[in-house]
């Protein structure tokens, strides 16, 4: 009987501590952190998309233009 007592009393104790319920937040605020870091990667990396494609487009034809280096002496 003393022994059902005292694991009672050991399983209330755990209960009202409050040591888990930090972690419990921090998982949380990762997540939310996660969630809006994803979204705006979704909505940024179509821009950086478009203008990396530009940059390609630009230097394709400069280098066509101009040969390997860049001068006309080069082609």
């Amino acid at each position: 009987m003393r022994n059902i007592c005292a694991w009672k009393a050991r399983v209330a104790s755990i209960a009202r501590s409050e040591r888990g319920q930090a972690l419990v937040e921090y998982a949380l605020l990762l997540a939310l952190v996660s969630v809006v870091a994803i979204g705006a990667l979704n909505l940024l990396g179509t821009s950086v998309n478009t203008l990396l494609g530009q940059t390609n487009s630009t230097l394709d034809a400069v280098l066509k233009t101009h040969g390997h280096c860049g001068h006309k002496a080069c082609k």
